[in-house]
């Protein structure tokens, strides 16, 4: 804007004028505005600036209405305006345009035309200084103390400034401290419902960063967890608490952290107007983000100490552990049982109503410990093979059953007991060699079948010993074809002394013999052909084929290889547990609750996204990765690449359940975690000594 001391060219002109617009460039225009203001009358010396204002022009700006609410500091012309009001007696600007006039307050009414407006971009809101708006999702109250009566907070208030309003000097702000427990925040009517925008605003007018923030009214309609949110630096928000917006004086500022929440208190001394804003909702005495970042950090598998890290690196405001340890323990665990509960129960009925369950189980040792039997947890899974979806979890603990040793025994137990009590009946359940295993399932009468990688694994390991032996190197050469006679055993058999009849016609084969006396299966199936190398073969009585004989003939591998499953492996169960290492990794301690929800999260996120189609190219070709694995030692294997997950619904539905169901009613969730039984921890059984004695022993000793 030009500076105050120059003045309107137009002849005969006297009005108070706060927005000064000069000569346009364009020569058609140029000459139209000298006309006007000269009366056609142009001198020949024009002067070096030549200013119209705007009381000479009607309907040619495009900001008006903010202008008018006090938000542009200038009017802005549209392309192409001529002024053409040459009587002063009536400008348009009315009464805003004097200086004298800028403490005047218009009162609108229902019935005024909305004006055409456009968004100024400030740090400050355009709907914040509005005294009787509350900007949708921001909950505030306004309070209004000693106003002269003509100024009314229901109506329409515009405020209108002709000259720029140089910020004040700060007030001190004081800042209360964050207090360790939510409960402390005990004023909560703070908490209103959005209004309706003024009536100065415009949204076809407004700019891209407004118009994508004009459904305010679904927000508002929208579920607090699913509100969209930002990070709002502190001077920002304290930015629009300095100034009073009905006088335009400093204000005094307090604030109040709890964790990531923080409430702003403005008093102004000179008019008595106050305001308190709060930074999110409160449920309770509970802010809502706290909340939501608990439960996402939680049900993501996270680590909380992580993001403590993150946010104190940062300067982001966060709660303490305490606060998502009660979090955890009044609303998310509740949640994540009655999920988890839920879900099983409708899986348990579909299984029921079947006719043919074939069903796999494998535990896995949870513990710090990644190697020895010092073990605390194991949880045995079950799982349903024929869709690859988990159905049962039960985590156990070492000291309820004795030991490691112990732990996969009891978890089978309690897993099938539970199918037996829902009405499922199994056909059979594929499972490791677990001695313990065999003899229960064999009491119990139930139809067991062996995963045939564990076989493979076990025998290829000796095989690759025994080649290391002298006289034995010709072995290696037959180690692959012996690890696919395996499989091919399992998958093209029906019978158990099938089995065994193909298993052992591999010790005539490696001789070139391919007829062979058992009946069950008489001849190789593979079409005769002559060898063109006949040093490969094996022959009999050497130190290779006897090594060979004794390992495949052994009477416990015999006994396996009838048990050979034919149609369903166990692999499923390893891709299940790198998802459990994503939500409880092995290096971190969980008390026995926690882990055991974080078991059926990793059970609720594998069963959502176990379908996963093989990916592919943009040409359609499908996409493989190869893998060199440690234990094949320099041999590769090749692996189907999955798509992405593309679906995360149970995050969605626990966290619609934790803030609409359980932090409404916990009692009723909560009845659920009581009825699981947790053991006592590990070090319970022990005497505790006395801790002073403690540190003088150990200081002794050092």
């Amino acid at each position: 804007m030009p500076p105050k001391r120059f003045r309107c060219s137009v002849a005969g002109c006297m009005n108070p004028h706060s927005s000064l617009h000069l000569l346009p460039k364009s020569e058609p225009l140029k000459t139209r505005w000298i006309n006007f203001v000269f009366k056609e009358n142009a001198p020949s010396t024009l002067p070096k600036f030549i200013y119209v204002c705007a009381n000479h022009f009607t309907d040619c700006f495009v900001n008006e209405g903010q202008y008018k609410a006090g938000f542009a500091q200038k009017l802005l012309l549209k392309d192409g305006a001529v002024p053409t009001v040459r009587d002063p007696a009536t400008p348009p600007e009315d009464a805003s345009t004097s200086e004298q006039s800028s403490q005047t307050r218009d009162i609108a009414c229902q019935t005024d035309e909305k004006p055409l407006t456009k968004s100024v971009g400030t740090q400050l809101s355009v709907k914040t200084l509005h005294a009787h708006y509350r900007r949708t999702g921001v909950q505030s109250t306004d309070n209004f103390l000693d106003i002269d009566s003509s100024f009314s907070p229901a109506a329409g208030v515009t405020f209108m400034s002709s000259a720029h309003i140089k910020r004040p000097p700060k007030r001190p702000r004081v800042e209360l401290e964050e207090e360790d427990d939510e409960k402390t925040l005990m004023d909560t009517s703070s908490i209103v419902a959005p209004e309706e925008q003024d009536s100065t605003f415009d949204p076809a007018e407004t700019d891209t960063t407004l118009t994508e923030t004009a459904d305010m009214s679904a927000q508002a309609s929208c579920p607090i967890h699913k509100i969209r949110k930002y990070i709002v630096y502190e001077n920002c928000i304290m930015e629009l608490f300095e100034v009073c917006p009905v006088c335009k004086q400093s204000c005094s500022v307090r604030s109040q952290r709890i964790g990531t929440f923080v409430r702003v208190e403005q008093l102004c001394h000179n008019c008595k107007y106050s305001r308190k804003w709060s930074s999110q909702p409160v449920q309770g005495s509970t802010p809502a983000g706290n909340l939501h970042i608990s439960a996402a950090v939680y049900l993501c598998g996270a680590s909380f100490y992580k993001l403590e890290k993150i946010c104190t690196t940062m300067n982001l405001q966060l709660f303490k552990y305490d606060t998502f340890r009660r979090h955890s323990r009044l609303y998310i665990e509740p949640a994540i049982v009655y999920k988890w509960m839920h879900w099983q129960n409708e899986t348990l009925h579909r299984l029921s109503e079947r006719d043919r369950v074939i069903v796999g189980g494998d535990m896995r040792a949870d513990s710090p410990v990644l190697k020895g039997h010092s073990v605390k947890f194991g949880s045995y899974t079950v799982m349903d093979l024929q869709t690859n979806t988990v159905v049962d979890i039960q985590l156990v603990q070492s000291n309820e059953v004795g030991g490691r040793y112990h732990m996969e025994k009891e978890g089978l137990q309690r897993s099938l007991a539970l199918l037996e009590a829902r009405g499922v009946t199994l056909e059979c359940i594929v499972t490791d060699r677990h001695p313990q295993i065999q003899k229960f399932l064999r009491e119990r009468n139930i139809k067991q079948f062996y995963d045939v990688w564990r076989i493979e694994k076990g025998i290829t390991r000796q095989l690759e010993n025994i080649c290391k032996l002298k006289d034995c190197e010709k072995l290696r050469e037959w180690l692959g074809s012996i690890k696919n006679h395996i499989y091919w055993t399992a998958a093209s058999s029906i019978t158990g002394p099938e089995r065994v009849a193909k298993w052992s016609s591999i010790l005539n084969h490696v001789r070139d013999i391919h007829t062979h006396e058992d009946p069950n299966f008489p001849a190789c199936l593979h079409p005769q052909k002559r060898s063109r190398d006949g040093n490969k073969w094996l022959v009999a009585g050497t130190q290779a084929f006897y090594k060979l004989e004794k390992v495949m003939t052994n009477k416990r591998i015999l006994k396996d290889v009838t048990k050979l499953s034919p149609h369903h492996q166990t692999s499923p169960f390893d891709s299940f547990h790198s998802v459990i290492l994503r939500f409880a990794p092995k290096n971190v301690v969980f008390p026995f609750l926690g882990m055991l929800c974080r078991l059926y999260l990793a059970a609720l996120h594998y069963n959502e996204n176990v379908g996963r189609a093989q990916a592919t190219t943009s040409t359609g070709r499908p996409l493989f990765k190869v893998n060199f694995p440690k234990g094949r030692k320099g041999q590769c294997t090749v692996k189907q690449v999955k798509t992405r997950p593309l679906t995360f619904r149970y995050l969605d539905d626990l966290q619609d359940l934790i803030f609409e169901h359980v932090f409404v009613d916990p009692a009723s969730y909560m009845d659920e975690v009581l009825k699981i039984p947790i053991p006592p921890d590990l070090c319970a059984e022990y005497e505790r000594p006395d801790k002073e004695e403690v540190i003088m022993v150990s200081r002794l000793n050092q």
